[in-house]
Parts: C-alpha cells; structure tokens; sequence
C-alpha cells in the first residue's frame, strides 16, 4: 500500500456510475482493493476511504471533545450518510443521488478525483477550481510559515 496522491479527471456516467482510477485502488490496502466506503466530505465533494481508513477517519469524532450536538450532525451527516460498494470489473461504482447532489455534480459528466493520504474526493471540477483558488491565499500563507 502506498499514499494516496494526484489528482485524474474521469467521466461520470448519467446513472451515477464513476471508475476510481486504477492507481488509487491499488493505493488501497491490498486486502481492501475491492470495495470503498463513501460518505460526503467537510467541503462540498464526496469522499472515499478505505475500510482502515474508515476506522481512523471516525476515530478522530471519538478522540475529540465533541458536544452532544455536534456529534449528532456527524454521526447524522458523515455516518447516517456512508454507502459501503464493491468494485464492479471495470473499477466503477455508482454513487448515492443525495451524494451526487450534495457534490453539485449533477448533470456532470467528467468529476476531479483527488488522492490525499488516506482517501479520495471526487470533486465537480468546476467547484473545485474555484474553492481551491479561494484556498491561494492560505497557501501562500503556509508558505511563510514552512520556510
């Protein structure tokens, strides 16, 4: 298993259907290389794990001081919105309508698919463009702070 990293642009069909690029599945631990897990992201974009990586990314909720409320809107947004998939043998899943909906990726036909350490987004590349050119200065700003 190595990082997962880059960024590739794939079609994504009317019926929903998206092929995560064969590099980020072989990303995936070689035990998990057949199925995701899928829930939204913190951003508008959808997000894709791992089974490990499932784990740790729910564990984070736990090992914080959360208030009842704001577990809640996790456990009700991140959790009560997962879809387990497996693999179909071109590398496709079909994603979730209200995921596709909370991504603005309806009537989409190519998405931005992301790898970032331990998962993927799959972005509307359009909103993906624009948040990230929102995000410049914020880079530029880690830039002063990393030399």
């Amino acid at each position: 298993m190595s990082d997962l990293s880059g960024r590739n642009t794939v079609s994504l069909d009317p019926k929903g259907r998206l092929a995560i690029p064969a590099r980020f599945r072989m990303a995936f631990p070689e035990d998990q290389q057949n199925d995701i897990i899928i829930t939204r992201g913190f951003d508008p974009c959808i997000t894709g794990f791992y089974a490990e990586s499932w784990k740790d990314f729910q564990e984070v909720f736990y090992d914080n001081e959360l208030s009842q409320e704001e577990m809640d809107i996790i456990e009700r947004e991140f959790i009560g919105r997962k879809m387990e998939a497996t693999f179909n043998k071109q590398g496709r899943v079909t994603l979730l309508p209200q995921l596709v909906k909370f991504a603005q990726l309806e009537n989409v036909n190519e998405v931005t698919v992301i790898g970032v350490r331990n998962r993927i987004e799959i972005w509307n590349p359009d909103l993906y463009d624009e948040i990230r050119a929102e995000k410049e200065p914020v880079i530029q700003g880690l830039r002063q702070k990393l030399k």
